[in-house]
């Protein structure tokens, strides 16, 4: 039988003045989960309060099994117990078994992890589809996966519910609908506890679906030249004349940290939505437009060139008196 891809999902909230000693610990154990077999990706998904206090980690692998090695490792271990003392409460680890992609969207998901009664699963798994169907009539409703308990893994069922904004998502979750149904559970549910993410997860996994509403890699490529463009300019022209003392690989090192930060958070963000008619078509995608949408990148990054060649030329003039 084939395997499916697996995804571990961590959320862990971190006290706000260790941040940064989390930061560098994350960036640790990145290149640590590099070396094990079947690691595909990952991606750190910091907190955006007050929808999301968590930091969220996501990192895929392409077997259940090499999912399995890494959280059982010792190395993983050593790093965990290293990370604790800055950590606030305890963190939630889902895994979900399942192939890669949906559409990567700006929506907020919540992580509902359920205790359920031991033999009253399948009272818990009708109760969730009257859930689902009641859900599923408010506004920005964009799905609901409910991950069935992983032998090994998780003892807990984990539902991921996705609404396209922090508003929509919250208006269900503090519904009098949601509450009626939540207090008919009580018989056969033991816990549940909700984790919310701000980004949706869903360019990593669909638990089985196809790879649908994503952008073609070179589409993506184009958004990342053009959005980081003109950011290595300025930094060229403005920023980099206040740090010509450094050291060249300091100096670049500190110009790449401002490039990725400013790049990821709001640059990409606001170009996916500005640019998202030809990245993801509501329709279907037509080679006429695929061209025009390029042309259209290529004509603004020429033309911001002419620009920073002209407020650069009288700053080299300067410099060369």
């Amino acid at each position: 039988m084939k395997e499916t891809n697996a995804t571990v999902v961590t959320n862990t909230c971190v006290a706000p003045e260790h941040e940064a000693d989390f930061a560098a610990w994350q960036a640790e154990m990145n290149q640590l989960i590099q070396r094990f077999d079947g690691f595909e990706s990952w991606q750190v998904i910091p907190p955006f309060p007050p929808a999301q206090v968590d930091w969220v980690i996501v990192q895929r692998f392409t077997t259940a099994d090499e999912a399995r090695a890494w959280l059982e490792s010792p190395e993983r271990a050593d790093m965990v117990k290293r990370i604790q003392p800055v950590l606030v409460g305890d963190d939630a680890v889902n895994v979900f078994v399942g192939s890669a992609a949906s559409d990567p969207s700006e929506e907020t998901t919540a992580v509902i992890m359920t205790e359920v009664t031991v033999d009253k699963e399948g009272d818990f798994r009708r109760w969730q589809r009257r859930l689902d169907e009641e859900q599923a009539k408010f506004p920005g409703y964009l799905g609901c996966e409910l991950q069935e308990p992983v032998p090994g893994f998780q003892d807990h069922f984990v539902t991921m519910l996705r609404f396209d904004s922090a508003e929509h998502l919250n208006a269900w979750l503090l519904s009098t609908e949601r509450i009626a149904l939540i207090a008919e559970s009580k018989d056969f549910v033991e816990k549940s506890i909700i984790r919310e993410a701000r980004n949706g997860f869903g360019n990593w996994f669909a638990f089985g679906s196809q790879r649908q509403g994503m952008a073609p890699a070179w589409k993506n490529n184009y958004i990342v030249l053009l959005g980081l463009y003109p950011i290595v300019m300025l930094e060229i022209l403005f920023l980099n004349p206040f740090l010509h003392w450094m050291p060249v690989s300091i100096s670049n090192f500190v110009g790449n940290i401002i490039s990725v930060g400013v790049l990821g958070w709001p640059v990409i963000w606001l170009l996916s939505k500005w640019m998202a008619w030809w990245l993801v078509p509501a329709d279907k995608p037509t080679p006429r437009r695929d061209i025009g949408g390029a042309i259209l990148v290529l004509v603004i990054i020429a033309i911001m060139g002419l620009i920073f060649y002209f407020i650069g030329f009288p700053i080299a003039n300067v410099d060369s008196i």
